[in-house]
């Protein structure tokens, strides 16, 4: 689903532009690559299940070109902020006629994840829907830290209620935390090295399909050049807290030299109401002598 883009640190794994170049994407992907999990849960999983909207923006009461699209089931803030969803015409068919009564309200949780009173509440209208204007309704945390839960009901013209979702927000500390993984830590000539930037701190990373490769070489490291793809387009992308982020990778050749390698990856740090900070996410790997 696509975000409200109301605040960047809300965004969960957002792919900006995706051109893909060269050896970087020339072959299937390992799983490392789409991890199931979060890169950090921040006590989500914790929390009692919730009936969330659905991840392809289909709600099963509208007709298929209505589309909702917003918040992910899991936000985390580093500040007061907003949980909400907007509702477009997708086919470009022309105006969509729905009478809805859109209602949503922001709960702050105390233990085990039970309500301790509302905090904001929103309600739309929506008589028609057409590509040109696309409603949305959102609700805010308070700035205190912790759990919150969005609750979003559909209710059709005579009251009746279409459907009910619900979904959680954490207002948590800022910091920074990032790290660069590999799908493993010694390869051998000829293989693919796959990396990924995670982001395990509460504000946005930003990072592109740009690293270097560089070896051990006599004392330090030393560019690596031929193991270092080239690309004409680069994508973009952005990984808010807890995101894996995108997958790298280069192709080590037949007569790659064992010993030690690393990879570095710029990564930028969005700084709330500052200068954003360029960082370079190291990880070293191990090449294994032919066999």
């Amino acid at each position: 689903m696509r975000g409200l883009g109301t605040r960047t640190t809300t965004l969960s794994a957002l792919i900006l532009a995706l051109f893909a170049v060269g050896a970087a994407t020339a072959q299937a992907e390992p799983r490392f690559c789409a991890p199931k999990q979060p890169a950090r849960d921040y006590g989500f999983s914790r929390l009692p299940p919730l009936r969330t909207v659905p991840w392809d923006g289909q709600l099963p009461f509208a007709r298929p070109n209505v589309n909702i699209y917003g918040s992910s089931p899991n936000e985390v803030l580093d500040r007061r902020g907003s949980v909400g969803y907007g509702f477009s015409e997708e086919n470009f068919s022309g105006t969509v006629r729905l009478d809805w009564t859109v209602t949503m309200q922001m709960w702050l949780l105390g233990r085990g994840g039970k309500p301790l009173g509302e905090v904001d509440s929103e309600t739309l209208q929506i008589g028609e829907l057409d590509a040109a204007e696309q409603p949305h309704v959102s609700v805010e945390t308070l700035g205190r830290r912790g759990f919150y839960r969005a609750d979003i009901k559909f209710f059709d013209k005579t009251g009746v209620r279409l459907g009910a979702y619900s979904s959680y927000a954490k207002v948590a500390r800022s910091f920074w935390k990032a790290r660069l993984l590999l799908d493993r830590r010694s390869y051998r000539p000829g293989q693919r090295v796959f990396s990924r930037a995670a982001n395990l701190g509460t504000r946005t990373m930003t990072f592109g399909e740009d690293f270097a490769v560089q070896r051990w070489d006599e004392g330090h490291w030393a560019k690596a050049p031929e193991l270092t793809p080239d690309g004409w387009l680069l994508w973009l992308g952005a990984a808010g807290p807890g995101s894996p982020g995108l997958c790298n990778s280069t192709q080590l050749l037949a007569d790659t030299a064992p010993g030690w390698y690393r990879i570095v990856k710029p990564v930028t740090e969005l700084v709330p109401r500052g200068r954003d900070r360029l960082h370079r996410l190291v990880a070293p790997f191990r090449v294994a002598a032919a066999t």
